[in-house]
C-alpha cells in the first residue's frame, strides 16, 4: 500500500499508534472503543477508529485486513458513514478460540441492527467489498481476497450525495487490539 493512495484520507477518532511497513498500515485500537447506536436504549458508542475518504456517486470499495489474534468483539473491517446515526460496518468477530462470525451492522436514524452468520474459515486475512449504485448498496466478503460472496443488500433511510467510505477498527473490551490494513482500493463509477 502506497502512502500516496492515502493522502486524501481522514480519521474520525484517530488512534494513538499507526505505523507503515511493507505489509501495510498497522493500527492499534484503543480499549473500550466501538461503533454502536440504539437510541431507544440510550446506547451511543461512537468511539471506534474510522479511516475514510469522502466519495460521491457510484463506486466500489475493497479493503483487506490482517489480524492474527482477534478475540471476542475485537473487530476491523469496512465502514460507510453519513453521520453518527447512519452508517454500515462489517467485520469478522471471533467467539472464543474456534468460532468466527461474519457480522454486519446497518444503523439508520440511530438504531443499529446486527446480522451475523457462522463461518468455518479461520482466516487471519479478510477482505470486504461494497458497491454503491444509485442509493443501493451491496456488501461482499472474502476470506483471503480471492472469491467474494454477497452477504447483504441494504440502503440508508437518509441518503446524501457525499458519503464517508473507508475502514474501521475498535476494541470494545478493556484491552487494545492491533491489525494491519493490507489494502484499500476504489473504482469510481463501480463495475
Amino acid at each position: 500500500m502506497l502512502l500516496e493512495q492515502l493522502k486524501d484520507f481522514e480519521w474520525l477518532n484517530e488512534p494513538d499508534d499507526v505505523a507503515f511497513s511493507e505489509e501495510g498500515m498497522s493500527v492499534l485500537a484503543r480499549p473500550e472503543t466501538d461503533f454502536w447506536q440504539n437510541s431507544g436504549k440510550g446506547i451511543h458508542a461512537d468511539s471506534g477508529h474510522f479511516f475514510f475518504i469522502r466519495k460521491c456517486g457510484n463506486f466500489v470499495m475493497e479493503a483487506g485486513w490482517h489480524f492474527p489474534k482477534a478475540e471476542n468483539l475485537e473487530q476491523c473491517g469496512i465502514m460507510l458513514r453519513f453521520d453518527e446515526k447512519n452508517w454500515l460496518k462489517a467485520s469478522v468477530m471471533r467467539d472464543g478460540e474456534t468460532s468466527s462470525k461474519l457480522v454486519s451492522c446497518v444503523t439508520n436514524s440511530g438504531y443499529t441492527d446486527w446480522a451475523a452468520q457462522d463461518i468455518s474459515v479461520q482466516a487471519d486475512d479478510v477482505c470486504f467489498r461494497v458497491k454503491r449504485q444509485n442509493g443501493e448498496y451491496v456488501l461482499f466478503f472474502s476470506a483471503g481476497g480471492e472469491a467474494f460472496q454477497q452477504i447483504r443488500l441494504f440502503s440508508f433511510v437518509h441518503e446524501d450525495a457525499e458519503i464517508k467510505a473507508g475502514v474501521y477498527i475498535c476494541s470494545p473490551r478493556a484491552a487494545p487490539f492491533s491489525a494491519v490494513l493490507k489494502k484499500i482500493d476504489f473504482i469510481q463509477g463501480g463495475v
